[in-house]
């Protein structure tokens, strides 16, 4: 009998997928060429590299046997179900590894050992498609040969004692043994031919891949390694072999002088002696400086006469920046290298990558990804994300929203299946379940034979968890918090309703997804006179979408007078202090891209100022002063002015022309505002809204609310704080509420009535469980005290 101790993580992955294939096939047995399958199907094997090398792929494997054995509904086998046959392939794989001196079984056994068994199923097919089964088993002898130009170019392991440098700060990129496979690389076959032509040159064949973060330079680094594994690449370049070098490690444990210069020349010494050798250094501008000390040299300028001579190539990988700041500047290093830009791919190539990648995500978190998922995902990380780049992004949004999606799948079926142990299992014996166990027999399929789609809100989610956005659709509570907003917003603000509407407006259009996406939600300008509600409309609006006014950023451009005060907005230019700091209005977006702005009193900032809020309104973007674009397209600006309150607050005509003359009032602040501001900048306004002076209704209706809020105060002191309608007429009368607007109400209430309930607690005349009562009294607010009313 065969023993799994000894057997690869590969080797046992395939025997698992044998078995997995041959019960979804509806198979009731586990033969050699489900093995086979099974090989093929784990990939990054040696096996599986050998019977690609021969043509031989998952795809036409599987047809080849659903042609021979057929297909059925899938069945519930397990390891018992294996056949003789392959029992006798899977034990005969220790022979097959010790004649090759290893202590372990990995698929090179197991294919070595099914090849000798000809009559097996497996034999059968492979020679179906015209292999020459002497010459597989050849190829899978010739892996342990020292030979370099045998049919495998990674080295194998009794290679590695040649090696020994590069096998400790090196990892071996074209190894077939190596535990770590690579994703599929879809498309960039212009960047792997251009890098495949710098590699065939005589001299300067030393390619730098140079591109933002997250573009997949690595990836295609990790591409070429593949095509040299399958043999899929020029004749000239076939037997070259990429490692890794981990500048760190090497740098790692380097305690004296010259211990780090003498690592790195052992290992140029054995990359020359090899003679086709490429190092691929990730992040190659930390060679700059790497092991640098006093009276020492850094890598790079070790590196630099190999490189000049042709003796090592080097494959380099870096961020643009990172290549202008140390690559450029050494102009030595520069032109030993040639730049290889990677640019970001567009989303229509964003989306085959993704669908190259959707099975092994699949696998990984048995979940299912449909195309149209693929599809909105890169739409929407292109939509609200813009400080990284494709196809990094889009991929770490699938690949949360499929952890999403299997962990509220397995929270939905806890209870279930604790209730389902329980009762259906309580005659499993411990005995049975640790054979079950050991024959790894119990698996988690139920929930992927259920097939747990990822859905539209499970990307949505994760989404809103990165930005702060609400991307998600509207569900029934948000949506009847939308419509009833006015209602909302005017528990805070009395009257004003042209405002109210139309910020609400903005703010529903934003939320359904009908609006352009190009601008902000909305871009409003406040006018009229001072304390009418124009900055309370924005805190309401912000507590009414946020629950809270911490959204609310708020810039009084009082502070921004001076020419130079741009730079409070973007950040300082690069020499100034406060460079790294970033801008005031820049940071709080990129940190909470889903705010109210509110510019108070726009009109006191200088106008270059003014000129930074045209490109936000415009195109709801703006670039600080380190090049980053900051995102504006999900916010709600409004900007508040005082200028033509005069015209509104001058004392109006009585009679049929009230109306009449409102209008002409709105007409002469208007032209006023367009003597103040440029054209270009009121033509980018969504909305100039004029806000009325308060009439006397509505400074009785702000008096309550004020009266309300003193109550609720006093009432956390256990005082009761009531007060009668003659109270609220006198307050309400204020002096200048037409030219002030509520805040001499506000400063009234405060002398009146908050003064002497001071006075009277701390006197204590008023104490908890008292209870007072406003009223008026020859022309004064008198409290009336009593001990016998509780609050």
């Amino acid at each position: 009998m065969f023993n799994l101790e000894v057997f690869t993580k590969k080797a046992l992955a395939s025997l698992n997928n044998a078995v997995s294939s041959a019960r979804l096939l509806g198979h009731t047995y586990v033969g050699s060429e489900h093995m086979l399958l099974g090989m093929l199907k784990e990939g990054g094997n040696v096996a599986s590299t050998i019977l690609k090398t021969n043509k031989v792929t998952e795809k036409i494997m599987l047809e080849k046997i659903i042609s021979m054995v057929g297909k059925g509904e899938p069945t519930k086998l397990d390891y018992e179900c294996i056949t003789p046959a392959l029992s006798r392939i899977l034990t005969d794989s220790s022979s097959a590894s010790r004649s090759m001196g290893t202590r372990y079984i990995g698929t090179e056994h197991i294919l070595m050992s099914l090849l000798k068994e000809p009559n097996c199923s497996g034999s059968s097919m492979l020679r179906s498609m015209g292999l020459n089964l002497n010459k597989l088993y050849s190829e899978c002898v010739g892996i342990y040969a020292n030979d370099a130009g045998g049919i495998m170019s990674p080295i194998s392991q009794p290679d590695m004692k040649q090696f020994p440098v590069l096998s400790k700060y090196a990892r071996n990129m074209t190894d077939a043994y190596s535990e770590c496979v690579f994703d599929p690389v879809i498309g960039r076959k212009k960047e792997t031919e251009r890098i495949v032509q710098i590699i065939s040159r005589r001299t300067k064949n030393n390619p730098c891949l140079v591109g933002e973060a997250g573009v997949g330079k690595t990836a295609v680094v990790e591409g070429l390694a593949q095509l040299l594994m399958k043999g899929e690449v020029p004749e000239n370049i076939r037997d070259k072999r990429i490692f890794s070098l981990d500048i760190t490690s090497m740098l790692a444990g380097a305690k004296y002088r010259g211990d780090f210069e003498e690592r790195i020349k052992n290992c140029i010494e054995e990359v020359v002696r090899a003679g086709n050798i490429i190092l691929f250094i990730d992040e190659i501008h930390t060679i700059v400086g790497a092991g640098a000390a006093e009276g020492a040299i850094d890598a790079a300028n070790i590196l630099k006469p190999q490189l000049a001579r042709g003796e090592i190539q080097i494959i380099g990988a870096t961020t643009l920046e990172e290549y202008r700041h140390h690559i450029e500047k050494d102009s030595a290093l520069e032109r030993r290298f040639q730049p290889v830009y990677i640019e970001e791919p567009d989303e229509n190539e964003c989306i085959d990558i993704l669908k190259g990648l959707r099975e092994n995500y699949e696998n990984f978190h048995n979940v299912r990804i449909s195309d149209k998922i693929i599809k909105n995902t890169v739409s929407l990380s292109v939509r609200y994300i813009h400080d990284r780049y494709l196809p990094d992004k889009a991929i770490d949004i699938i690949d949360e929203a499929c952890s999403h999606a299997r962990l509220n799948a397995a929270r939905q079926k806890k209870s279930s299946s604790f209730r389902k142990f329980n009762t259906g299992n309580e005659r499993m014996t411990i005995e049975t379940l640790k054979k079950a166990i050991e024959k790894n027999n119990i698996r988690s399929d139920s929930l992927h034979q259920e097939s747990i789609n990822v859905t539209m809100d499970d990307i949505t989610g994760v989404i809103s968890l990165w930005t702060g956005i609400p991307v998600c659709q509207v569900n029934k509570e948000e949506g009847r918090k939308l419509i009833e907003m006015e209602a909302a917003v005017h528990k805070r603000v009395v009257g004003q309703n042209e405002a109210v509407n139309a910020v609400s407006s903005a703010v529903r259009r934003g939320r359904s997804g009908l609006r352009d996406d190009r601008r902000p939600v909305g871009s409003f300008l406040f006018l009229g006179p001072t304390g009418v509600g124009k900055t309370e409309l924005s805190k309401a609006l912000a507590e009414c979408l946020f629950d809270t006014e911490d959204n609310l950023i708020r810039l009084d451009m009082s502070e921004f007078m001076e020419r130079h005060s741009v730079s409070k907005l973007i950040g300082s230019p690069p020499g100034y202090v406060g460079f790294d700091d970033g801008g005031q209005l820049t940071e709080k977006i990129r940190r909470k891209p889903y705010s109210v702005i509110l510019f108070d009193e726009v009109e006191k900032a200088h106008h270059d100022v003014m000129n930074i809020l045209l490109q936000i309104m415009e195109d709801g973007t703006l670039t600080d002063s380190q090049g980053r674009k900051v995102d504006f397209r999900n916010t709600l600006i409004i900007m508040t002015s005082n200028i033509g309150a005069e015209l509104i607050t001058d004392k109006k005509q009585v009679g049929f022309g009230v109306q009449n003359d409102d209008e002409i009032n709105k007409s002469r602040i208007m032209a006023e505002v367009k003597k103040f501001f440029k054209p270009e900048f009121i033509n980018r306004l969504d909305k100039t809204i004029i806000f009325k002076s308060l009439d006397r209704n509505e400074l009785r209706e702000i008096t309550v609310k004020l009266l309300d809020e003193l109550s609720e105060r006093a009432g956390k002191l256990g005082i009761s704080l009531k007060y009668d309608s003659t109270a609220v007429d006198f307050l309400a009368s204020v002096k200048d509420a037409e030219h002030y607007g509520a805040r001499p109400l506000r400063r009234k209430i405060t002398d009146e009535v908050e003064t002497e309930l001071s006075r009277k607690i701390i006197a204590n005349e008023l104490k908890s469980g008292d209870a007072a009562r406003l009223t008026m009294e020859n022309n004064h607010i008198k409290i009336m005290l009593s001990q016998f009313e509780k609050a």
